[in-house]
């Protein structure tokens, strides 16, 4: 009992030093049934998501509401997003994530032929993108844009909730940098995978 007594006594120190890492980056409010992430790791998640994907030039929060993301499109094209995410639904294999556009997307571009394809767009369609020409299992309506994605693809997601069960749906608000996102159910430091978090921030707790 004694070997025991001191095993479980290093994994909670462990646990309490993971926790001394992580609080610049990750707060749990359990009253509220919520969970932030701090401005750091929302940085950083942005800045992954820019080394990704390629179409992203710059992703990042804005001073007030929401995420900023500039856009390029076979080299010709410049998009500007100003949008929230609001909502992600999660499934066995797959996860659902609902996107609330801020205001109108915003086009750039150099090519005088990709000038009056844009104009036209916005007169004949109203701004609005057909469905047809999105990536599959990508949809949009009215302001709102709807996704799938496999769960694997948004490991953070598993890290932090991988307690919830199939169906439950986590609500997501950016404000001033801080990405809060409030579940079903109450969330404790020991129900998250510390040690993912420490790998994926690339951090090591004995340094």
């Amino acid at each position: 009992m004694g070997l025991l007594n001191k095993i479980a006594g290093n994994l909670q120190q462990s646990g309490k030093l993971i926790q001394t890492l992580l609080k610049d980056y990750i707060a749990i409010i359990p009253e509220s049934k919520e969970l932030v992430l701090k401005q750091k790791i929302v940085v950083f998640l942005c800045q992954k998501a820019e080394y990704r994907v390629e179409q992203i030039k710059s992703l990042q929060p804005d001073a007030e509401e929401g995420l900023i993301a500039l856009l390029e499109v076979n080299k010709k094209i410049q998009a500007k997003l100003h949008f929230m995410p609001e909502k992600i639904t999660l499934y066995e294999d797959y996860l659902e994530g609902e996107i609330r556009l801020l205001n109108p997307p915003k086009f750039e571009t150099e090519s005088i032929i990709y000038r009056y394809l844009i104009s036209g767009w916005q007169i004949f369609l109203g701004g609005k993108i057909p469905n047809g020409v999105l990536p599959e299992k990508v949809r949009i309506e009215k302001d709102r844009v709807f996704y799938q994605l496999p769960r694997q693809e948004l490991r953070l997601i598993d890290i932090l909730f991988h307690t919830l069960e199939n169906n439950s749906a986590l609500e997501i608000n950016v404000k001033q940098g801080e990405l809060k996102i409030k579940s079903s159910a109450v969330l404790n430091w020991s129900d998250l995978k510390l040690e993912n978090i420490l790998q994926l921030l690339g951090k090591n707790p004995d340094s």
